[in-house]
């Protein structure tokens, strides 16, 4: 995680010290730091300690430089000189709990945020850093703590409301969850992270058209987002609208072809929409990538079977069986297949196999079937 931090300004002063020549050193590293000059700012600030080693500024001034050049174990050192001289320096607490962020120091980190939001109510990153660090930890109840008190101080920052919205997630509370993302949206309307956390959310929670509204939202921003076919076209399987579903799975399908998922959801619209012819190429394309897989045998047979397609059904059932020998649903389809091909002895015996593995249909033709 990154964390950008931007470092309150150092003012010149002419307060009263030990020795003048020790503000005006202090001074001339502030003009310094004003140039982006940190390493001359650095060598300026310590030549003013040298003249007087109790001047807090010329402390925080050069941990301040020595920070902005990453050097954050180096600036923590002076942060703590600093705060010797001076215990309520709640600026000094605030960069000094940064750099130990930096250095994964988290517990110090922690603390020191603390303080320095006790010292000045101003500095409310404080709490943001602190919940990022219990988030980090996966102290996700601590981080919703002090998320929140931070968007009662702040509550226009769409990315404190998206790592709230994680928190309550992780630790169960869904439509907590959601209330965030849709917060962070109200704050950035097309923050796709929320919208795409949101839609899933959603779709967890069966509330299928807030679900498909996110995912067009999202793919009016990029036609092509694989996520947002993914869950709309799922949304429209479930309530049941099969075109719509399948629109979204083709052009889902033709942005990745080996997206078996998305071939899987087309097999198995093909069969609602009656497309047969479909549905067995969908499933032989299907077991090409899982060989033998069951559940696309008897669905690439059921297609057969509605197309007449006796011997080709045949040979899938026979597949089944020999991978599944109790497997009742496959003796009786074979069993009527078998039927259709005048077979009529192998008819009988599958539809008794059938009714022995308990499969309850298969007694209602026994006595027809097998004539005994």
């Amino acid at each position: 995680m990154k964390y950008i931090l931007i470092l309150l300004g150092l003012l010149a002063v002419s307060l009263n010290a030990q020795s003048p020549e020790a503000i005006k050193t202090y001074n001339e590293a502030v003009a310094a730091v004003k140039s982006k000059d940190h390493i001359k700012a650095i060598r300026l600030y310590t030549a003013s300690l040298k003249i007087d080693p109790l001047y807090t500024l010329s402390y925080f001034g050069r941990a301040s430089s020595k920070m902005a050049l990453k050097h954050y174990d180096e600036a923590s050192q002076d942060f703590q000189k600093c705060l010797k001289l001076q215990n309520d320096y709640a600026k000094a607490y605030y960069y000094l709990a940064y750099c130990q962020m930096e250095l994964k120091e988290d517990k110090n980190a922690l603390a020191h945020f603390e303080m320095a939001y006790k010292y000045d109510k101003s500095l409310i990153k404080s709490n943001y850093y602190r919940a990022f660090i219990q988030m980090n930890n996966k102290n996700y109840s601590l981080a919703i703590n002090d998320f929140l008190i931070y968007t009662k101080d702040d509550s226009k920052n769409h990315k404190a409301y998206f790592n709230l919205a994680v928190c309550y997630y992780k630790t169960g509370i869904n439509e907590l969850a959601i209330e965030s993302y849709t917060n962070a949206l109200k704050i950035k309307p097309n923050y796709s992270e929320a919208l795409k956390e949101r839609m899933k959310l959603y779709f967890q929670a069966n509330r299928y058209k807030l679900c498909i509204d996110d995912c067009t939202k999202m793919l009016k921003n990029n036609a092509k987002d694989e996520d947002a076919l993914k869950y709309r076209g799922l949304c429209y399987l479930k309530l049941e609208q099969w075109e719509l579903s399948s629109k979204d799975y083709k052009l889902l399908s033709s942005i990745d072809p080996s997206n078996t998922d998305a071939l899987q959801n087309l097999a198995l619209i093909s069969l609602q929409l009656k497309d047969y012819s479909s549905s067995v190429k969908l499933y032989s394309e299907l077991l090409h990538h899982y060989k033998d897989k069951e559940a696309y045998l008897k669905n690439r047979s059921i297609a057969y079977m509605q197309l007449s397609m006796w011997r080709e059904a045949l040979m899938d059932l026979n597949r089944m069986i020999e991978i599944s020998p109790n497997n009742g649903d496959a003796y009786y389809n074979r069993s009527n297949v078998n039927l259709q091909l005048d077979h009529t002895d192998e008819a009988c015996q599958d539809m008794r196999q059938a009714a022995k593995l308990g499969f309850e249909p298969a007694f209602n033709y026994i006595q027809g079937l097998c004539n005994n």
